[in-house]
C-alpha cells in the first residue's frame, strides 16, 4: 500500500510538471519566430511628491536625482518643466529586433508587496510607448499621481514584452520600488 501511495504521488507530480512544461494558449503561436535580445533591466526606486506630481527617481543611496546628473538615465522627451505632468525620468526596456523584423512593446504591473488596487493606480498612471520601449509616468495632479499611502515601501514587479513582427518574444522584468511617505 504505501508503495502504491508514493507510485501515485509521483505520478501525479509527473503529470503536473508536464503539463507546465507544455504552456498552452493562443500565444503559442506568435512565438514561433527569432526571439528579440537584450539584456537584464534594473530595478529602480521612487519617491512620491505628495501625490502633486510625478513620481521622483532616487539615487541608490535613497537620495534624489535632479536630472542633471550624468548617471540619471534616460529622459522622458515629453517632459516639460512648466506642466510637471510628465516624468523627467523613462525607463528604457528597448530590445534588439531579430534581422528584418520589428518590435511591439507592452507591460504590465503586479504588486510585490503592495496591494492589488495600488498596482492598478500605477498602472494607469504608467505608458509605455509600444514603438518604442520607454516607459514614462504621465498624471494631472491630486488625486490622479500615484501616491504610496501605505506606512512601507511599496515594490512592484514591472513585466515587458517586447514581441517581434512574425513571431519570437523577449519577457524581462524588474522591481520598481516607491518609498513610503515620510
Amino acid at each position: 500500500m504505501r508503495i502504491s501511495g508514493h507510485l501515485n504521488l509521483l505520478a501525479s507530480l509527473s503529470l503536473v510538471v508536464i503539463l507546465a512544461g507544455c504552456g498552452g494558449g493562443s500565444d503559442d503561436a506568435e512565438d514561433t519566430g527569432p526571439a528579440p535580445t537584450g539584456g537584464a533591466l534594473a530595478n529602480l526606486w521612487f519617491a512620491d511628491s505628495d501625490s502633486y506630481h510625478p513620481l521622483d527617481k532616487l539615487k541608490p543611496n535613497g537620495s534624489f536625482y535632479t536630472g542633471t546628473e550624468a548617471d540619471f538615465g534616460t529622459q522622458n522627451p515629453a517632459y516639460a518643466a512648466d506642466t510637471a505632468t510628465q516624468s523627467r525620468w523613462a525607463i528604457d526596456t528597448s530590445a534588439v529586433p531579430p534581422e528584418g523584423k520589428t518590435l511591439s512593446y507592452s507591460f504590465k504591473v503586479e504588486g510585490v508587496n503592495a496591494a492589488e488596487n495600488a498596482a492598478k493606480a500605477l498602472t494607469s498612471n504608467l505608458k509605455i510607448n509600444t514603438a518604442t520601449g520607454l516607459i514614462t509616468q504621465s498624471c494631472k495632479g491630486f488625486p490622479e499621481c500615484y501616491d504610496n499611502t501605505s506606512s512601507a515601501d511599496e515594490d512592484f514587479l514591472i513585466t515587458v514584452t517586447a514581441q517581434a513582427s512574425g513571431g519570437g518574444r523577449l519577457v524581462r522584468n524588474f522591481l520598481l520600488r516607491v518609498r513610503r511617505n515620510n
